[in-house]
């Protein structure tokens, strides 16, 4: 895993705490962190690197693990490029074709490598839960990071799920992905059934296929070409 996440893990809390009882449904709350991030994966100059991690190491800071529901958890992102903007796009699908495309909230970086390359060493933090509003109407909300070494940046979504769900299943990054520059990947989604069961397959690209509906997470280094390109 990454480095200590529990800084970013607090603003999650407070930032998911503070649109609960305000009724805010987006916000966003930047701060300056102390410690560092370290990836030991590489990638070569043609890639980034997009990697499953635990939320927690090990015991460390697991107290704060019922604030944050069971849909949470992290991402280790890595790039070395020409950009310095990680960019955003939350998806909504429905039996299996993309329906709707909107951009959320992504973050800049300054740091450089030797090469003279823009560098991005950190982690996409979330927590998804069902909230009530003031008057006790039940709506669902993501609340999501991205935390480096330079601070972090952090926001809450509100997820337009359609009524009559009957199961609902998150869809995890399973493994290590290497990413060309100049495209993006999903980082997590959700997705729904009014049946009485839901196919999940080994990616979340192939499960999108089938689903009948689903909200997913895109993130990547090239703000420019998200709304037009990578479906899967």
């Amino acid at each position: 895993m990454g480095a200590n996440k529990f800084t970013g893990i607090l603003a999650i809390i407070v930032i998911a705490g503070t649109i609960s009882l305000a009724v805010v449904h987006d916000s966003v709350n930047r701060k300056v962190k102390d410690f560092a991030i370290t990836i030991d994966n590489k990638t070569d100059a043609s890639t980034w690197l997009a990697t499953p991690e635990s939320l927690f190491d090990g015991n460390e800071n697991m107290k704060l693990k019922p604030l944050l529901g069971p849909m949470s958890g992290a991402v280790a992102l890595h790039y070395q490029g020409p950009s310095q903007m990680l960019a955003v796009n939350i998806e909504y699908w429905k039996d299996g074709v993309k329906t709707n495309i909107s951009s959320g909230m992504g973050t800049t970086f300054q740091g450089k490598n030797n090469q003279g390359n823009y560098q991005y060493d950190g982690d996409f933090v979330y927590s998804f839960q069902d909230r009530h509003d003031p008057s006790g109407t039940v709506y669902s909300e993501l609340v999501y990071a991205f935390i480096s070494e330079s601070g972090y940046a952090s926001t809450a979504v509100r997820v337009d799920k359609p009524a009559g769900l009957n199961i609902i299943g998150e869809m995890r990054l399973q493994q290590k992905e290497k990413v060309p520059l100049d495209e993006s990947t999903i980082v997590w989604g959700l997705q729904g059934t009014d049946k009485q069961q839901m196919l999940s397959y080994s990616s979340i690209a192939e499960t999108l296929q089938s689903v009948q509906w689903a909200m997913v997470v895109r993130v990547g280094f090239n703000a420019n070409k998200y709304l037009t390109r990578n479906v899967n």
